[in-house]
């Protein structure tokens, strides 16, 4: 249902609007076989409230057909979510699951690295060229996607996926079973190297700066023990002291780079801000920040996925996306503390370093709500609350019993 219902929603057009309808009526027809409209989740209100600030943007826009991309891009990824919740109910269908999100990433890297835009390249740069001359380009005529693919938003996408393929990997690096994703160790090993291998590779050659400080801040707050911690703050802080005391122009080059990076964005933040103190309730509805005349079309956002959000979505909006948000990480929290599973402790560990990652690359750029590539997020979330109804129904049985 899901496959045949994307191309409708990914590339939706005003004149087959009516065909949204069908997720209602889906709904509707669970409800009257199963006695509920959706699997229950702890984010049900946040992701609520997050639809009626979305529906209001179909009154306050004045041209719908404009948003239209968007706002179908948030049901569907709505519709997905509780779909993956419905349909990933045992640890095989969970396994499955995270099989086919790792195989959606790779499939991504490939797509995007073929299509990607290549005319900002700031870092390593007579390298990343000579290696673009000899990557195939694909057309992208793709709605949205008219100029390419935008490296940032592969980057941003890519750091979700990223750390559950380096924890998986590990995990059969060490050889503990009741780690294994997949039971054949020699398939495994190699079908995991080469998701890192391509993702990392990929990720490097986008040349996002935001991504890789994302993923590289994610995976030092969550998979580095404390005692690592320490030690690479030493590292960090000496290596600073010698770079601005043997090499102060180096050192000048840097801080300049930062304040030219921070003066790039800063018109856009300030947008942004000025945007939500003058729409504060409802926002200016979806894809319509990309309409500012100072902004333009292909700028698209504010830079500060909080920013754009509460822009385009109003407080409202922003407060249940940020909700959403806390409620990942307590279910994240609450399935390494109680699961006895090792395999399902790993992956929520990489799924929630992914997100924390691509939280930090939220500060410094975004992939607004409803953008084509932010399936991923959805699906994501999809998995860690699949684990966390797995793991709470699996610790309740005992107790039950006992009853």
């Amino acid at each position: 249902m899901i496959g045949l219902l994307a191309p409708f929603f990914l590339f939706p057009s005003i004149n087959y609007i009516g065909l949204f309808i069908i997720i209602p009526l889906i709904w509707i027809c669970r409800r009257i076989v199963k006695k509920e409209f959706i699997e229950r989740t702890i984010l049900d209100w946040a992701i609520a409230i997050l639809l009626i600030q979305v529906f209001a943007t179909c009154i306050i826009v004045p041209d719908l057909s404009f948003s239209l991309p968007k706002i179908a891009g948030v049901l569907f990824g709505v519709f997905f979510f509780y779909s993956a919740v419905a349909l990933l109910i045992s640890r095989k269908l969970i396994k499955f699951g995270i099989a086919a999100f790792l195989g959606g990433g790779l499939i991504l890297s490939v797509v995007g690295l073929l299509g990607i835009k290549w005319t900002h390249v700031l870092h390593f740069e007579k390298m990343i060229l000579k290696i673009a001359e000899n990557i195939p380009k694909i057309k992208t005529n793709l709605p949205g996607a008219q100029y390419r693919f935008n490296s940032n938003a592969i980057g941003g996408v890519l750091i979700l996926i990223i750390p559950l393929s380096l924890l998986i990997l590990l995990s059969y690096l060490k050889g503990k079973k009741e780690n294994y994703l997949i039971v054949y160790k020699p398939f495994a090993l190699m079908f995991f190297s080469v998701i890192l291998f391509v993702l990392c590779s990929v990720l490097f050659l986008t040349q996002s700066l935001s991504s890789w400080l994302g993923i590289l801040i994610g995976i030092w707050i969550l998979l580095f023990p404390s005692k690592w911690k320490k030690w690479s703050v030493i590292l960090i802080l000496l290596s600073v002291v010698c770079l601005a005391l043997l090499d102060t122009n180096k050192t000048k080059l840097i801080i300049d780079e930062v304040k030219i990076d921070i003066a790039f964005r800063e018109p856009w933040w300030l947008e942004g801000t000025n945007t939500i103190i003058q729409h504060p309730f409802f926002g200016i509805g979806m894809n319509q920040f990309r309409q500012i005349p100072s902004i333009g079309y292909e700028i698209a956002h504010a830079h500060n996925h909080p920013l754009h959000t509460a822009a385009e979505l109003g407080i409202p909006g922003l407060i249940a996306y940020l909700a959403i948000l806390i409620g990942v990480g307590f279910m994240c929290f609450e399935i390494w503390r109680k699961s006895n599973i090792g395999w399902m402790r790993i992956a929520v560990l990489g799924l929630g370093c992914g997100q924390l990652a691509h939280l930090i690359f939220g500060i410094g750029d975004s992939i607004p709500l409803g953008a084509k590539v932010g399936i991923f997020f959805w699906f994501s979330l999809g998995l860690i609350t699949a684990m966390y109804n797995l793991t709470i129904k699996e610790v309740q049985a005992p107790v039950e019993a006992k009853i």
